[in-house]
């Protein structure tokens, strides 16, 4: 996790200081409409096999050749699509991107089965190594083509690589538990497709809801706009990106297994909470306060449009960060059901208020989508405590000692910052940063020694 957001930091700070503003914009409307299809790809099949228990060797033959067939119709519904989504931005040079980015629904099913018998098995250090073998060659392609003037296609032949060397990876390793035969039956399918179903149309909305901002701002005031709108989003939503699914990845499975526990499962979300807060409070609220310094030092001038978006972003992730775990417990029920009508919910809610801050400006956009995001926590939180009966009180002190150190923090670097403002901008970070983790860290260890000293081993140990 801690290599993943270093790499990826420093990988954003360098495009974008060799990309546009419309270059990322443009990215942002391709990954929209790919990540809208990788909610189709694989039938929503891969958390299937990890809730189900015993699957047969033919049942998972028959789900791989699925799978591929499932990514080969995904690749030829975007290629037919793309006049549309060109229409729909009105940017015609979407055409010939969206049909070469398209080509990773081509190669991640080849892997994507053997990624979930790993996560099943609870492989995750070998995951884990895969991943950022990934990221690392996706760092190197994006920012060597940046450097030569490939532009946004820099980012795409990036993502192609990263896609390539995953299934890859994959493949060698997961070939040595399973492989595949050449055999196909509908009744293997069964008890999958219905969960599967739901998943997918679980995801397909909740994609929606994650993106509608990025469809919005992309049609309404294009790419530049969209562009300072996706770095500032990548900044404050990126440790979430990276920090939740690393922990919900090994909840889920582990969630599945001891699904029928209602105490066991209590006291392994309220950890995974505690763990959660503990790490993204502070780099939220850290974010916010040096961002001004952070963009003006690192990324430069012309992204000085994207400080007010990054703030208030920062605020819509620490609530994400509450409410990502609440997925693994609705899948380890098998109350996939529940997940798919909660997203209905939630996009329209999302929409309404990304439609009225478009009104205006990319920041109002912001701004709609914290009060959104308000409100869907307020319902979500509920949903998860009654699958588990799990009290308020009990979810209450997972998240005091993080939410505590945190008003601290942000209390003791504001009043550092107001005393050094005759500074340069470079020490006025490093001086902020330094104090403010200083500050996190002691407070917390005085506050909860026991969590303090679980964390040190936890480091420890990997």
């Amino acid at each position: 996790m801690v290599v993943m957001t270093g790499l990826q930091v420093f990988t954003l700070t360098a495009l974008a200081r060799l990309l546009s503003p419309s270059d990322f914009g443009l990215m942002g409307m391709i990954m929209v409409v790919i990540g809208f299809a990788q909610s189709f790809a694989d039938m929503g099949i891969s958390n299937a096999i990890i809730q189900h228990q015993n699957t047969r060797m033919d049942q998972l033959s028959s789900l791989y050749w699925l799978n591929l067939l499932s990514g080969v119709t995904v690749y030829i519904i975007i290629c037919v699509s793309a006049p549309l989504v060109v229409a729909f931005y009105e940017e015609p040079r979407l055409s010939r991107m969206i049909y070469l980015t398209a080509l990773i629904f081509l190669i991640t099913p080849l892997g994507q089965l053997f990624q979930s018998l790993m996560q099943k098995e609870l492989m995750f250090e070998q995951l884990a190594k895969i991943e950022v073998a990934c990221s690392i060659v996706n760092s190197i392609v994006s920012i060597v083509l940046a450097y030569n003037n490939f532009g946004v296609y820099a980012l795409i032949w990036g993502q192609l690589a990263r896609t390539l060397i995953s299934v890859l990876l994959l493949s060698v390793r997961g070939w040595n538990y399973w492989q595949p035969r050449f055999h196909f039956t509908r009744s293997d399918l069964d008890g999958f497709l219905g969960f599967g179903v739901y998943q997918m149309g679980e995801r397909t909305v909740n994609y929606l809801s994650a993106n509608i901002d990025y469809l919005i701002i992309g049609h309404r005031m294009g790419p530049a706009a969209l562009g300072y709108y996706t770095l500032a989003y990548q900044l404050a939503i990126f440790p979430l990106m990276k920090i939740n699914p690393v922990i919900t990845k090994v909840a889920f499975p582990i969630f599945s297994k001891i699904q029928s526990d209602n105490l066991r499962l209590q006291k392994g979300y309220c950890r995974i909470i505690n763990i959660i807060t503990t790490v993204s409070f502070p780099m939220m609220a850290g974010l916010f306060i040096v961002a001004p310094e952070f963009i003006d030092l690192f990324l430069g001038d012309q992204w000085l449009h994207s400080i007010i978006i990054v703030k208030i972003l920062c605020v819509v992730g620490a609530l994400k960060s509450l409410g990502n775990p609440v997925g693994s417990i609705i899948l380890a029920k098998g109350k996939a059901n529940i997940g798919f009508y909660f997203n209905i919910v939630a996009v329209t809610i999302v929409s309404v208020a990304v439609v009225i801050g478009s009104q205006w400006s990319a920041t109002c956009v912001a701004a709609a989508l914290l009060v959104a995001q308000v409100i869907l926590f307020i319902f979500l939180q509920p949903i998860a405590n009654n699958l588990i009966n799990l009290r308020l009180s009990k979810y209450m002190v997972a998240i005091k000692s993080p939410f505590v150190c945190t008003l601290v923090m942000v209390a003791v670097a504001y009043i550092l910052k107001a005393g050094i403002h005759s500074l340069n901008t470079l020490m006025i970070f490093a001086l902020t940063v330094s104090v403010g983790m200083i500050t996190y860290i002691t407070v917390y260890y005085f506050i909860d020694k026991k969590r303090s000293m679980e964390f040190i081993l936890m480091v420890r140990n990997n």
